[in-house]
């Protein structure tokens, strides 16, 4: 079945002007668990196009728009803890989410750029430029996070729920 898919892949990624597709592929299964694979081929469209969202941030060829459970990897499982944790953090309260809410209320520079910062591995150098702005600014922007909102960013409890928010509650959907 992947093949077919990769060979559809092809096709439509040669069209000029073509949209982009991406395309999932979710277990064999008996039609009465269609529902189970149609699921799960879902999710690993929404891996893809966050795997895709991610390699052009960083400036990384496009990868493929094409996969199954496997090739998606861990983003699966990811996805389905962040659909979990979804509600738990929703009904949340606290420094954290009064940081998300105002920060997303003004725009979502700072979920963004701890976004980065976190999809750099803490490397505030490169994250810097993948949101293209000069280090020291996403310095002082870390430095916000503590200081007006009185999020530790050296606590690893706090460095998990924030990584959790900014997935959760991406800026663009503000």
């Amino acid at each position: 079945m992947l093949g077919v898919v990769r060979e559809l892949d092809a096709v439509v990624s040669s069209l000029p002007g073509a949209p982009a597709v991406w395309l999932g592929v979710g277990p064999v299964v008996t039609p009465e668990r269609a529902d189970l694979s149609y699921g799960r081929a879902g999710l690993v469209v929404r891996a893809l196009r966050e795997r895709e969202a991610r390699a052009s941030a960083a400036g990384r060829p496009r990868p493929p728009r094409y996969a199954d459970a496997a090739g998606a990897g861990a983003a699966l499982e990811v996805l389905r803890i962040l659909d979990a944790a979804r509600p738990v953090w929703e009904s949340g309260s606290g420094p954290v989410h009064d940081l998300i809410r105002a920060d997303l209320a003004a725009g979502g520079e700072l979920v963004r750029t701890l976004a980065a910062w976190f999809d750099a591995g803490g490397d505030v150098p490169e994250a810097a430029r993948r949101l293209v702005v000069h280090a020291n600014t996403l310095r002082y922007r870390l430095g916000r996070v503590r200081e007006r909102y009185g999020v530790d960013l050296d606590d690893p409890d706090a460095r998990l729920l924030l990584t959790l928010a900014a997935r959760l509650v991406p800026p663009e959907e503000s």
